[in-house]
């Protein structure tokens, strides 16, 4: 809970630095000018120099003042200023992205920009943000938590977890197209709580909706609102708190798997693999892992995942082409999404092991 509070509190005084740098500045300027005028007048008298500071530092209170009084009003004006619209204009937003100078943020379960006919102008209007300077942070739902079988229902949409791997897929091609200064503002993480809302901001104004219980939110209605709105805060709060908890939190962790394999209490070798999380059972795939385990032999085979989540934990590989089909086509389904595999890839990107914990395995041949 104290975690949380300070996330609300570190983000309201973010969004607010440049009224409180604005406010130090007129009040530090006032102050000065105030203290030369009387030092002035103290050393030389009343003299045009001191007249000078005096009424300078007069205009500068002037201004704070008026600031303080007239910033609220500003607000109560950018509220009332909230445009309704009946569904999610995408063109617009995709224009809006591809002018954004500060900050591009995507709060959804997945995001249907990437899909369809919107998909390659979409990730062009990425490309002109990041080009601009601007910072992509984008949240997408677990495909294995229990949060997106709920919203798969809610949708109607069996294949949620596919379109949310699809997703990663483009945004992992988006990162290999970018320069490097651009590739490091490309943020993307995964957090496994239902958010209840969607949100779509370029720098100082959003699309913000929230979920319907039947049918697609791009789908329901949307509000055009300014970030610094008590909606727009609110929004803002909770893509902040899913940020700082995403258990994955970064693109290369959401797409890559570091595995180190052992042969009892030797390690033989460590690879990045490919990976999917399906019912809680990991399945991993990759030519590097086919290479290495080709080399070493199946047999008496384990592997330690460079995970938090699997911290500990030393996991016997099982062929998934030995399950039941269903679990393992839908398995091959998630990698073919995630990576943009096809039926004509490389047999060694078609082989794909699942996971079984060592201790698990052991009691089960005992």
């Amino acid at each position: 809970m104290s975690r949380m509070w300070w996330v609300r509190g570190r983000s309201a005084l973010l969004r607010r630095r440049r009224h409180v740098l604005v406010l130090a500045v007129l009040a530090g300027g006032a102050l000065w000018m105030i203290v030369q005028a009387r030092q002035s007048w103290q050393r030389h008298g009343q003299t045009f120099r001191g007249d000078l500071y005096l009424n300078i530092g007069a205009a500068l209170v002037m201004t704070l003042l008026t600031y303080l009084v007239l910033n609220p009003l500003f607000r109560e004006l950018r509220t009332a200023t909230i445009i309704e619209h009946p569904r999610l204009d995408r063109d617009a937003l995709i224009q809006r992205v591809a002018q954004s100078r500060e900050v591009v943020a995507i709060l959804e379960t997945f995001t249907s920009m990437l899909e369809g006919p919107y998909t390659v102008r979409f990730l062009a209007a990425l490309r002109f943000a990041l080009a601009n300077g601007a910072t992509v942070k984008v949240l997408l739902l677990d495909p294995d938590s229990p949060a997106v079988r709920l919203r798969a229902e809610e949708l109607r949409r069996a294949d949620t977890a596919v379109a949310i791997m699809n997703n990663l897929y483009h945004f992992g091609r988006l990162q290999q197209q970018l320069a490097p200064a651009a590739r490091s503002r490309l943020r993307v993480r995964i957090y496994a709580t239902a958010p209840s809302v969607q949100m779509y901001r370029w720098d100082d104004k959003a699309f913000i909706s929230f979920f319907p219980v039947h049918g697609k939110t791009f789908d329901a209605q949307q509000l055009e609102a300014f970030v610094s709105t008590p909606l727009g805060e609110f929004v803002d709060d909770r893509f902040d708190e899913l940020w700082e908890t995403a258990p994955v939190r970064d693109l290369d962790a959401c797409l890559t798997l570091s595995v180190c394999l052992r042969r009892g209490d030797i390690e033989l070798e460590s690879c990045d693999a490919r990976y999917v999380r399906l019912d809680g059972t990991w399945y991993i795939a990759g030519g590097d892992l086919v290479r290495n385990v080709a080399r070493h032999g199946l047999a008496g085979l384990t592997v330690v995942l460079d995970r938090p989540e699997a911290a500990g934990q030393a996991y016997a590989l099982a062929e998934a082409d030995e399950l039941e089909p269903e679990v393992y086509h839908r398995a091959l389904q998630l990698f073919r999404a995630k990576y943009g595999l096809d039926a004509r890839d490389d047999t060694e990107s078609q082989v794909i092991f699942n996971l079984v914990p060592a201790t698990a395995l052991t009691a089960r041949l005992g």
